[in-house]
């Protein structure tokens, strides 16, 4: 793009997220590959899913108090050791009542636009990119928005089923343009009224997995990994106790139960039975640790929830040249020696034991994941940006 940086539109982004979570997710990748073109501010989650009683939703309700006082500069400045703020980039950390109906929602719609003032009266085109469909009618003040959508967010239990498709469908009535991550989240988009969805199925941080590649890789063996959100709601923790008690070392590493419910006591029980869990792990170090091993495993559930989910850590273990199994959810596809699909346990541990390393393999694998990167996705996502913009 040949324009100067002062006549490129604005991008707003509303997040489900907070923006120093240690697990980067699309948005938080999004922000990052806009925000090389463009002046990008990134709001941090509205709490759609309601609050419980609990140690965790008081810690984060007051680090949200907290960071409202020291908000992050477009100057690359850090929002949170953990993650710095891209240069070009400015998180808003909002104040909101977690709750979208009734009197909270005319609160809400005051207090947004409040603290989204000076963007909002800013001259010049300015895009509304979205993870939510809870928008309060900002995609009215906007050139154009955009629902970016990775998830079947009214199956995420504590989130209103009612809300997020009543939502949805307001967002397509208004013409706003959609993307989705999985065949399931597309044929949900449609049957709101979306037309026109791009697929973008989830993509990895590739380049940041090969910089973390150690000079001579030496794999555990029988060893293998997942990564992501331990959740009674995504994980099979039967299977993973299964694959540990046949002889395979398991690795975990990522959040427990974030977003809702308790699994640490299920996590607990797999340590007990000489399962490593690592914690929460930055990329680099999770990139380490897949270079380690010698099988990335996805081992979840199946349920109306997961039919949409498609998790990104297929290409991070593919970046890392593991070979990946997982349970049958629709959006992980077979790929022959590098992908399996298994839908029973014992087809699980079949699957483990059959499947071999090779530095061609290996080099394979890399390929395909460097073709589901970031890379490519960050242009996709500008161009979108470059064509809203105008007007």
């Amino acid at each position: 793009m040949n324009r100067s940086q002062s006549s490129k539109p604005s991008v707003l982004i509303l997040g489900t997220a907070e923006w120093s979570q240690l697990i980067a997710t699309n948005q938080h990748y999004m922000t990052r590959e806009l925000a090389l073109d463009y002046q990008v501010t990134f709001v941090e989650s509205l709490g759609l899913r309601r609050p419980e009683i609990n140690r965790r939703d008081l810690a984060r309700i007051l680090a949200r108090l907290r960071r409202v006082f020291t908000r992050s500069k477009p100057n690359g400045e850090s929002h949170d050791d953990r993650r710095p703020v891209p240069v070009n980039a400015t998180v808003v950390s909002p104040i909101v009542i977690p709750y979208h109906t009734g009197l909270a929602r005319f609160v809400n719609h005051a207090l947004i636009r409040f603290q989204l003032r000076k963007l909002l009266r800013s001259e010049g085109h300015k895009v509304l990119w979205v993870y939510t469909p809870v928008t309060y009618g900002l995609e009215s003040e906007f050139s154009g928005a955009f629902y970016h959508c990775v998830d079947l967010l009214g199956d995420v239990p504590g989130i209103s089923k009612s809300l997020i498709e009543g939502e949805e469908r307001r967002l397509a009535a208004a013409g706003v343009q959609a993307a989705a991550s999985s065949d399931a989240v597309l044929s949900h988009l449609s049957s709101m009224g979306f037309s026109n969805v791009r697929r973008w199925p989830n993509v990895a941080d590739v380049a940041a997995i090969q910089q973390s590649r150690p000079q001579s890789v030496a794999r555990s063996p029988r060893s293998v990994v997942f990564a992501g959100n331990l959740t009674a709601t995504k994980v099979d923790f039967e299977l993973i106790a299964a694959i540990q008690r046949a002889g395979w070392q398991v690795h975990l590493a990522g959040p427990i139960s974030e977003g809702g419910g308790n699994a640490a006591a299920m996590v607990a029980e797999l340590q007990a039975l000489g399962v490593v869990y690592h914690g929460m792990l930055a990329l680099p170090e999770l990139g380490a640790l897949y270079w380690r091993c010698e099988i990335g495993i996805i081992p979840y559930v199946v349920n109306s929830y997961t039919l949409g989910v498609n998790p990104l850590k297929t290409y991070e273990y593919l970046a890392a040249g593991l070979p990946v199994v997982s349970t049958p959810i629709p959006a992980v596809t077979a790929q022959t020696d590098d992908v399996v699909v298994a839908s029973t346990t014992a087809e699980f541990l079949e699957a483990l034991r059959s499947l071999r390393l090779s530095e061609s393999d290996e080099k394979r694998r890399v390929q395909v994941a460097t073709l589901n990167s970031w890379t490519q996705r960050g242009q996709q996502g500008r161009e979108v940006v470059e064509l809203l913009g105008r007007g």
